[in-house]
């Protein structure tokens, strides 16, 4: 038991900690969030792409994909695809809301969230496994986002628009680049590499720092119906049902961490600036990203400790 209580402490206390720092550096006027908005950019379009290539680019191959996983977590997030197109929709009959409601339920934060959380508990160079899951989960969920933003603009959603925007993905690109320069063999000179890594490296650090700086509640007042329905389903009700599942399943270890991480991380910083490109509530989207972020503390603490305390992870 008290294995399983540190080794959850272990995962969510870099995470609060950093946030915190963020969040100081706000409220001492060291950085306020316009300007952190214009590293969030950086964030999105550099360091996470790298990131992923990086951790692509590092992957064995040779021992194959994980194809049962796969399977499994994309016949779940095309379930809550399809509940998350039509019951925002009953909360509210302004679609830039529901929209906003639909984007952050069906978006978690894979990236950064996975990371932190395997590495926490793995090691760092052990986490192939939630790597491998992010090549389907980064896609799926950018393709998902866009149809839903899409279809709350304009009522439907254009096919030749939603694959400009998925093949524009930042994290997209990266991926793909990561694939051709793996299965080419391509080498990357050493100075290059470690350009690559050292930005890499400090991904999820930059991230926490930007959600801290982000983070204030005093926002959340005006919408807090819809901001309290969109929290209790992506942090209560998304992991309730398909966590279950893949423990039933069979998933353990790695692969149950890259479930949860699916299914309990918070919703996707890139779900505001999302949000706002398309034409969407970009207040209810920061507002949704800043609390969930927040709560998932909480919420990440006790499933990683309740799935250790039961071998499970």
């Amino acid at each position: 038991m008290a294995e399983s209580f540190f080794a959850a402490l272990r995962v969510v206390c870099p995470m609060m900690i950093m946030m915190v720092i963020g969040w100081l550096c706000r409220v001492r006027g060291v950085i306020d969030r316009p300007a952190m908005k214009e590293y969030d950019r950086i964030i999105f379009k550099i360091f996470m792409p790298l990131l992923l290539f990086k951790n692509i680019y590092e992957m064995d191959f040779s021992q194959g994909f994980a194809q049962k996983e796969m399977m499994f977590a994309a016949i779940c997030m095309l379930i809550n695809f399809v509940f998350c197109m039509k019951f925002p929709a009953v909360l509210t009959n302004d679609p830039r809301k529901s929209s906003v409601i639909g984007q952050a339920v069906v978006r978690g934060n894979y990236i950064i969230f996975g990371v932190t959380v395997s590495e926490a508990l793995y090691g760092e160079g052990n986490i192939g496994m939630v790597v491998m899951m992010g090549v389907l989960v980064v896609p799926m969920i950018n393709i998902f986002s866009a149809v839903i933003l899409e279809a709350g603009r304009s009522g439907k959603a254009s096919i030749g628009k939603l694959l400009l925007a998925v093949l524009k993905n930042p994290m997209i690109i990266g991926a793909i680049f990561a694939f051709i320069f793996k299965c080419f063999g391509i080498p990357i000179p050493a100075p290059v590499w470690s350009v690559i890594r050292s930005i890499a490296n400090s991904t999820t650090t930059i991230s926490f720092l930007s959600l801290g700086v982000g983070l204030d509640m005093a926002d959340a007042i005006a919408d807090r119906r819809l901001l309290l329905w969109g929290v209790f389903l992506r942090m209560v009700i998304v992991p309730l049902a398909f966590m279950p599942l893949a423990v039933l399943a069979g998933f353990r270890g790695q692969s149950l961490c890259a479930m949860m991480v699916i299914f309990a991380a918070p919703s996707a910083v890139a779900s505001y600036p999302m949000a706002v490109a398309m034409g969407a509530d970009g207040q209810l989207a920061g507002q949704l990203v800043c609390t969930t972020t927040i709560l998932s503390v909480l919420t990440i603490f006790l499933w990683t400790f309740g799935l250790k305390t039961l071998g499970l992870m």
